[in-house]
């Protein structure tokens, strides 16, 4: 029986073909044309997708399209998810809080304040750094061979260490040291004031 199908088949090929022969002219154009359309479509199914590395992005100053379970992408801006806009506001927060921590310390530090607030940063998931942690130096050093400019000094000291609303045990450790340092300099001062009017 198989036999029997394919010689059939070969059969109405052959009529086929003797029809396509009879007006070969037309025919050849329509079945080039046909071939053309397909190879066309086979290699526009055949085409390569190309991803561009994050790091190249960055470069470019592109923004990387997400997928359906990522955060989407419309007009430039990133949706976050409820949980890390929820992040993101805390990480807002903190940033304000650590910014007028530290400024609290410059600004009643004064001259005293070695160089300005240095910050630790963590990146959200907005992209952006917010400030999660800061430190001023202050000069605690005592005035050599001046007790009364040293307890003034330690006196700004212990002030611009506790200045913030909520100091760290870090500000009160400063605030400590140079209570001690002013009640060194105040027992100085006070022997110094004892031996000079000792010695009139």
């Amino acid at each position: 029986m198989i036999g029997n199908i394919s010689s059939i088949y070969s059969q109405k090929g052959q009529a086929l073909t003797n029809a396509y022969g009879a007006n070969s002219g037309a025919n050849n154009e329509r079945l080039k044309d046909a071939v053309n359309t397909q190879n066309v479509k086979k290699e526009n199914s055949q085409s390569t997708k190309v991803t561009i590395s994050d790091e190249a992005l960055q470069k470019l100053g592109l923004e990387k399209s997400q997928d359906s379970s990522s955060p989407s992408v419309s007009a430039g801006r990133t949706t976050l998810s409820a949980e890390e806009q929820n992040q993101v506001a805390d990480l807002k927060a903190r940033d304000q809080e650590v910014r007028t921590h530290e400024m609290a310390h410059m600004m009643v530090g004064g001259s005293l304040v070695r160089k300005g607030a240095s910050y630790q940063y963590q990146t959200g998931p907005d992209g952006q750094r917010y400030a999660v942690g800061g430190e001023v130096s202050i000069d605690s050093s005592a005035v050599s061979g001046d007790p009364s400019a040293t307890i003034r000094k330690m006196e700004q000291v212990k002030r611009a260490a506790l200045a913030p609303a909520k100091p760290s045990s870090q500000d009160r450790a400063v605030a400590s040291s140079a209570a001690q340092t002013e009640a060194a300099a105040r027992q100085e001062l006070m022997q110094q004031t004892t031996s000079s009017d000792t010695s009139e």
